[in-house]
């Protein structure tokens, strides 16, 4: 069974931490990047992160940061790495060779295609995250980003062994034609399962509950 990476992202208060428990999903995001509203303190992150379900990945959202940024918050007790910004191979080798965590690189689709782009990165990150580009913001914008491009950004970093996964407009209702259509190796969702900006555990368990339904068709297909 090829299961579906779930990632739950943009927690911020005990509340959102609750709404994950007795979930399947493999992996939670928290926000570091400064002035952004679901910005977590590192005080604050060693608390949310002491709440996480057992066995699920805490993955640390950065744009930009400093390499004393990246030692204080890995400090912190985070899984992985998802950086956002315009962060060089160069700077993901570094924090390869230095911590050797899971690196999550986002790209918008015209950046994942970019002459090059594969070659340069792929030696030093784990996973591709398209997601959506607006008013010169990268990700964490609720927006869709035509789905129909998926396909050929996963065919370009399939060749360097790099799974893609889809971030940007997600929510249950729409999680189910996603993956009937592209079926990518991984989905990302923060405000698709939010109610009035806090996680929505009713939200948080359908989402989930639709990729995994979805993991389960696959299986009685090749059955």
């Amino acid at each position: 069974m090829r299961r579906t990476f779930v990632k739950i992202c943009g927690l911020q208060t005990p509340s959102d931490m609750e709404a994950l428990q007795g979930v399947d999903l493999d992996a939670a995001g928290f926000i570091l990047v400064p002035g952004r509203r679901r910005a977590v303190q590192v005080d604050h992150l060693r608390l949310l992160l002491g709440m996480l379900p057992p066995g699920t990945m805490a993955a640390g959202v950065m744009m930009n940061p400093k390499r004393e940024d990246v030692k204080k918050w890995l400090r912190a007790g985070l899984d992985a790495v998802q950086l956002h910004g315009e962060e060089s191979p160069a700077f993901c080798r570094w924090m390869k060779d230095r911590f050797s965590v899971p690196i999550i690189k986002a790209f918008s689709p015209d950046e994942a295609m970019e002459e090059g782009v594969v070659e340069a990165y792929a030696p030093w990150i784990d996973i591709v995250l398209l997601d959506s580009a607006s008013g010169g913001r990268k990700g964490g914008t609720g927006t869709r980003f035509p789905w129909e491009r998926i396909p050929e950004v996963e065919g370009m970093w399939f060749r360097a062994g790099r799974p893609v996964w889809v971030a940007g407009g997600l929510n249950p209702e729409n999680v189910g034609d996603l993956l009937r259509r592209f079926a990518p190796a991984g989905v990302d969702v923060s405000s698709g399962v939010e109610t009035e900006g806090c996680k929505d555990r009713s939200k948080v368990r359908a989402f989930v509950e639709r990729v995994r339904a979805h993991d389960y068709r696959q299986v009685c297909k090749t059955n």
